[in-house]
């Protein structure tokens, strides 16, 4: 049976989705449960399957075009069946979402998405623009049957609009400064979604960063006997995560998230682990690591680093979160202000473990390996001198990770 192919909701916050390949090409057969597209929305990444096997008749939305969940972005169909009436449907829905393109004969060229439309004008010749064309008319206030075109056979493109009504040329075009344009990267997808938060985290929250340097001799010597000991790759952030599971038990306004003028606190410590991907920084939640080993943080760690990188993650993976830990060491950054991750109330900034000379007990100076840390939290919850003894009491488990591990380690010490 025929139907419509449409853009998925993945998640109830979806506000659009990008078609980023398709994997069949229009005219192929497919059977069901065949991978037709490949999505991104503002969370994550998702395949568009056959529902039954078919022809895929139609297309509607191009590689890299965006649109509304529950869009049209194709049509499949038996091969000699009539499709008509959905074509029909499609165009009528397509009204202000997309330009769908001009329908071709059977066995034909696919036309692209740049078609061209068009209408009979007042003059009595056919007006021909592209539908980029027509919008910047519209925005302009340009009527088209002045405006000469430029294009092929004469169509109408954005610049002649623009000609015709006095405006300066859109980006893309020579820069007035006589710099001359490489690339435009208009926010779309996850990245949009990241400025987004961003924005929202720096409009709403009152960000203020404390800084505070710990010892990290016993924090890499717990890591290298628990990676010894174990199969897990076990890492100094998963050392950081049982001394900050500590920490959140003992300060829990900072286990929390704020929103409508209430600060919620949770039981469940769910720390979401920044990842660091070719689409931004994406979050995934390790959940209830207050009851996680070392060895099980590490391996839930690889995992959902694995689920993002690899963008298979799903929306329900990046939501539940509780705190934030981002960890920018691996760079040799020695210092930043990371930025709270709404609604949550704060965020731990890692950076680059370094040798310093310091004071030892015996009046001397001794090199020793020091973890600088940086903690970012809404002042409008929480106050600066209850960050200062989160950091201390968070320090102090560094300070002594030994008690944070089986006591089977300690022979590797």
């Amino acid at each position: 049976m025929a139907y419509i192919v449409r853009m998925p909701k993945l998640g109830l916050e979806m506000k659009e989705g990008i078609l980023l390949e398709w994997h069949v090409s229009e005219g192929d057969a497919v059977d069901a449960g065949a991978v037709l597209a490949e999505i991104e929305s503002e969370k994550t990444q998702a395949e568009v399957e056959a529902r039954e096997a078919g022809v895929l008749r139609r297309v509607y939305l191009e590689e890299g075009q965006a649109c509304e969940p529950g869009t049209p972005i194709g049509i499949l169909a038996g091969a000699d069946e009539d499709i008509a009436e959905l074509e029909t449907q499609v165009e009528d829905e397509h009204e202000g979402a997309i330009e769908p393109p001009e329908p071709r004969p059977e066995g034909g060229e696919p036309t692209t998405r740049e078609t061209v439309q068009e209408e009979p004008a007042d003059s009595g010749r056919a007006v021909k623009a592209s539908p980029p064309a027509r919008k910047r008319a519209e925005e302009l206030g340009v009527d088209l049957a002045s405006v000469d075109g430029t294009g092929p056979d004469g169509v109408i493109l954005p610049e002649d609009v623009e000609r015709a009504g006095g405006a300066e040329p859109e980006a893309g075009g020579p820069e007035p400064s006589g710099l001359t344009l490489r690339e435009e990267r208009p926010l779309r997808g996850t990245r949009a979604t990241i400025a987004e938060r961003l924005t929202e985290s720096y409009r709403n929250a009152v960000h203020v960063t404390e800084r505070r340097t710990v010892d990290a001799e016993a924090v890499v010597s717990v890591a290298d006997a628990a990676a010894d000991t174990y199969d897990a790759d076990v890492a100094v952030t998963d050392v950081i995560l049982l001394a900050l599971s500590r920490t959140l038990a003992a300060h829990p306004g900072f286990n929390a998230q704020f929103e409508d003028d209430v600060h919620r606190l949770y039981e469940e410590h769910n720390v979401c682990v920044a990842v660091d991907t070719d689409r931004g920084l994406i979050a995934p939640v390790i959940r209830n690591i207050d009851g996680k080993s070392i060895e099980e943080l590490a391996t839930e760690r690889h995992r959902v680093t694995e689920l993002v990188l690899e963008g298979e993650h799903t929306a329900a993976d990046l939501s539940g979160g509780t705190f934030t830990i981002t960890n920018l060491g691996p760079f040799g950054v020695e210092s930043f202000s990371p930025i709270i991750n709404p609604p949550q109330v704060a965020i731990l900034g890692i950076n680059a473990i370094a040798k310093q000379a310091v004071p030892a007990s015996d009046d001397t100076i001794e090199v020793r390996r020091r973890l600088p840390l940086n903690l970012s939290f809404d002042h409008r919850v929480v106050d600066g001198a209850d960050a200062a003894r989160f950091l201390a009491t968070l320090s102090d488990h560094l300070d002594e990770p030994w008690s944070l591990v089986p006591a089977e380690l300690s022979a590797n010490r």
